[in-house]
């Protein structure tokens, strides 16, 4: 087995892209693993643990990276090239219709897709902030993909949006269903009556797939961000989002996962959730759950243990 990089300055993919492209190129004959992704300090660590790099490197953080493992040379540079080539094709989305001018601002595509009300945001992260606030100032919600956003930037976003009464998912969303659409890093799950609320995005995805395969359904799941429960931030978008799933006609159970928020932030949530009118299941990982227990309120210690209890809240029978 031989091991190659190569390096392609100035162009930015988001991560679903370049998960796209990674399993493209690692389908190739005589391809033993690739990937391509942002050079960020993470990432260079991940492709360490692969054994996809073995030397220090010099990408930054706005560069992607392709790291192949093939059998021989030949192969090697086949993948590197076809890696390259899928990377630089125009998206999709251009292609298509050459006709029809490229939407270059989140104007023109309001005026393309009139009444819409939600905006991914997957740029770099240093953009990703102003990018955002464009998207509120026009009236949009905002789901952040994008990590590596300052967190007084998230604090500004989250402030004018709670002020507007819009919604800022992340920045680090990962994964959101919204009315039945999948975003970001999320499986395709059947509709129903379960509400979840989540930071980035492992935790809610268990938990949304847990539900799905034992023939629940998802009415919304939200992300918030990792950080959103941090005392600097407040726990704006969690509580925002039990107050959309409280009066949210569709969802009867509200499920809450997170690691142990700081206690400040932790009790105005959960004085929150006791007020929701329905079954909360908290799943706070890390905290100690009977902490949380009373009234409405079902803890759970496990990712597992949440989706357990809302399947049976949602038959109307106790956890």
């Amino acid at each position: 087995m031989t091991t190659g990089t190569r390096i392609i300055a100035n162009l930015y993919r988001d991560s679903v892209s370049l998960m796209k492209i990674s399993a493209t190129v690692a389908a190739l004959p005589g391809v033993a693993q690739a990937s391509c992704i942002m050079a960020t300090p993470a990432n260079l660590d991940l492709l360490r643990e692969a054994g996809l790099l073995d030397a220090e490197i010099a990408a930054g953080p706005n560069e992607v990276l392709v790291a192949v493992e093939a059998e021989d040379d030949a192969a090697l540079a086949t993948a590197l090239e076809a890696a390259e080539t899928e990377l630089r094709k125009e998206p999709a989305a251009r292609a298509r219709d050459a006709a029809i001018e490229p939407l270059r601002s989140l104007e023109m595509a309001l005026d393309s897709l009139v009444g819409a009300n939600l905006a991914l945001i997957a740029t770099p992260g240093p953009f990703a902030g102003a990018e955002a606030s464009k998207a509120l100032r026009l009236g949009l919600n905002a789901m952040v993909f994008s990590d590596n956003v300052a967190i007084e930037d998230e604090i500004a976003l989250k402030g004018f949006a709670e002020q507007a009464g819009l919604m800022v998912l992340g920045p680090d969303c990962g994964t959101a269903v919204i009315d039945g659409v999948p975003l970001g890093f999320a499986n395709e799950v059947r509709r129903g009556t379960i509400g979840v609320i989540g930071a980035s995005g492992t935790g809610l995805q268990q938990v949304i797939c847990l539900v799905d395969g034992a023939g629940g359904g998802i009415s919304q799941a939200i992300g918030t961000g990792g950080r959103d429960l941090d005392a600097r931030v407040g726990g704006v978008t969690t509580m925002r989002a039990i107050k959309a799933l409280a009066n949210d006609p569709d969802t009867a159970v509200i499920v809450l996962i997170s690691k142990p928020p700081a206690p400040e932030v932790a009790a105005a949530v959960m004085d929150l959730a006791r007020a929701a009118g329905k079954p909360v299941v908290a799943c706070l990982l890390g905290a100690d759950p009977g902490q949380f227990a009373g009234g409405n309120v079902h803890p759970a210690a496990t990712l597992e243990d949440a989706a357990l209890a809302a399947l049976a809240l949602a038959r109307g029978e106790q956890p």
